[in-house]
């Protein structure tokens, strides 16, 4: 089932296991063997020990979600172990329900990319559209991309602590902000199901206003 999507070109996402936990970038599989498949990435990596790593593989229909080891490394290179099924999950593509909020927030700047920040920053934003796959802020600031930023937000009377990372940051001409696509780092799964299900119900009460 693995090798279906473990495979020579195939677009990966990969979510280091580091703490804080936002290491994560996307690569291409550069070369697939019985132990291990090689993947390439945009820039240089290094680790000092092994790390676990999230993979995601998308498919036209399908998700492949990997859960394995990174032994190695040579400059753009990264030497992930083939994993066993009972790490492997093959799930179907699916769009997220994305609702339209407005929430203050207050956003705490952690790194860019896997560059940690170490004097941590916050700057007040605001909370424009929220999905199970990312959330959308408004904000007076020019956000770079690859920029990490952690916040938290009440959902249905409880705290949730989010980590995204910036995707893109387009500017609103009309009154200088920018709108920022995020996406979620290292969500859990119980996390992500709590926002799919505040987003269902925002979405059938958005639709009887």
């Amino acid at each position: 089932m693995s090798r279906d999507f473990i495979c020579k070109d195939a677009e990966i996402k990969l979510e280091i296991d580091v703490i804080p936990p936002y290491l994560s970038f996307w690569g291409k599989i550069h070369m697939v063997d019985k132990k291990f498949f090689v993947v390439k990435i945009d820039g240089k990596y290094v680790q000092n020990e092994p790390r676990r790593a999230k993979c995601t593989i998308p498919g036209e229909k399908n998700v492949c979600i990997i859960s394995s080891k990174i032994h190695g490394f040579e400059n753009d290179l990264l030497f992930i172990e083939i994993p066993t099924q009972n790490n492997i999950k093959v799930l179907q593509r699916r769009k997220y329900v994305r609702v339209e909020i407005d929430k203050d927030i207050e956003c705490y700047l952690i790194g860019i990319n896997d560059k940690r920040i170490e004097n941590t920053k916050f700057f007040p934003a605001k909370l424009k559209d929220i999905s199970g796959g990312g959330v959308l802020i408004k904000t007076s600031l020019s956000i770079p991309v690859g920029t990490v930023i952690v916040f938290e937000m009440i959902l249905n009377g409880a705290p949730i602590l989010l980590t995204v990372k910036v995707l893109r940051n387009i500017e609103n001409n009309n009154d200088k902000t920018w709108n920022l696509g995020c996406e979620y780092i290292g969500i859990t799964d119980n996390d992500r199901q709590r926002i799919i299900s505040f987003c269902s119900k925002e979405q059938i009460k958005q639709k009887k206003r």
